[in-house]
């Protein structure tokens, strides 16, 4: 269980974004212009978060607009102060419930999950919340993980 603080979560609406040829390619050429690094990309069918640095996205003014223009996105919000909790480890894949804990210890923490990213690879579980609930989240989650298991033996 690890995590860091001072993201941004840009998030992108747009119907059925995933049928347009290119669209992505697009959206990070505006970051790659920029010089600009991303941390994760989840995305569905018609939305795409982007998660950058916080004070990375402050230094570059007007790039809020160029992402707009290029997606040209039916809705568009940047919610900062946002920090990602992962959870990783190779037996997530073969545990069933894993992510279920995840959200479990969370609820019951009263913290609210702005963001979840899961790779196929289904090695890690990444959460982003308030940047003021992240180390409630942290022991949280240990809490669910480390300590049940330790009972468990």
């Amino acid at each position: 269980v690890a995590g860091r603080k001072n993201f941004s979560v840009i998030s992108i609406e747009k119907d059925e974004m995933n049928s347009e040829v290119g669209f992505l390619r697009r959206v990070l050429t505006v970051l790659e212009a920029e010089k600009m690094n991303f941390e994760h990309v989840p995305s569905g069918i018609d939305t795409l978060c982007l998660i950058v640095n916080s004070e990375d996205l402050a230094k570059r003014p007007g790039i809020e607009e160029r992402i707009l223009d290029v997606a040209q996105a039916t809705g568009f919000e940047v919610d900062d102060r946002i920090a990602l909790v992962a959870i990783v480890g190779r037996g997530l894949r073969k545990r069933k419930g894993s992510a279920a804990r995840v959200f479990a210890a969370l609820a019951h923490a009263n913290i609210n999950i702005h963001m979840i990213d899961q790779g196929s690879s289904e090695l890690s579980i990444i959460v982003g919340i308030k940047e003021e609930d992240f180390e409630a989240a942290i022991r949280a989650i240990y809490d669910m993980f480390i300590l049940s298991e330790k009972k468990d033996t």
